[in-house]
């Protein structure tokens, strides 16, 4: 088992890049991982020296004894995503949830849709299986409170630190019915991607 982190690399930037720094060396520390941050940086300096022109996907992966390797493609466009509710479940290790591994079986679902959005057994809406949750109701932008239940995403947390985005949790039950009113916009929220909108299948 890896730990991995996917970043946007524009034009020679990595956007968020101390976010994405900050978790992994954090979810190193909580599984015993070797992390070498000089390491990270020298590598993330190399990738970047050669890709200096257009927008791309970067995924570096760590394993335990702090070896690194990567993958780097261009992004694709993709602006609007579909999703459809799944109960998430309940059997997996902690573990998996909390810190962004090569184990992704918790996030598996059939495709029929390009995402899932998760909810626990009494329905508190979560996350999606790529990404982060944000709610727009009434002009506020909302995402849920954190309990140790989903993946603390980067674009979310520099959302937060902004300003620009508020804590309040949502369950399917209530969250379908806002939907049906037209109440609430739904969008996918990730670093990668950063915001995107996000049709839900009722």
């Amino acid at each position: 088992m890896n730990l991995f982190e996917t970043m946007r690399l524009e034009n020679g930037e990595i956007p968020r890049l101390q976010y994405h720094i900050n978790r992994i060396q954090q979810s190193c520390g909580r599984l015993g991982y070797a992390f070498s941050k000089e390491n990270w940086l020298h590598l993330v300096k190399e990738i970047i020296k050669n890709h200096q022109q257009g927008t791309f996907r970067l995924k570096i992966e760590i394993d335990k004894t702090g070896d690194m390797n990567y993958v780097i493609k261009p992004l694709s466009q993709k602006s609007l995503f579909t999703a459809k509710f799944q109960q998430v479940q309940t059997h997996y290790n902690e573990r998996y949830i909390i810190n962004k591994t090569t184990e992704r079986q918790h996030l598996a679902h059939n495709h029929e849709t390009d995402l899932i959005l998760l909810y626990d057994e009494k329905g508190k809406i979560l996350e999606f299986d790529i990404g982060n949750i944000m709610i727009e109701e009434e002009g506020t932008y909302y995402t849920p409170s954190y309990d140790n239940d989903f993946l603390l995403g980067c674009m979310r947390q520099s959302l937060i630190d902004e300003g620009k985005l508020s804590i309040k949790n949502y369950t399917k039950t209530e969250l379908s019915e806002k939907l049906n009113n037209q109440q609430v916009r739904i969008f996918l929220l990730n670093s990668l991607r950063e915001v995107a909108d996000v049709s839900i299948y009722l």
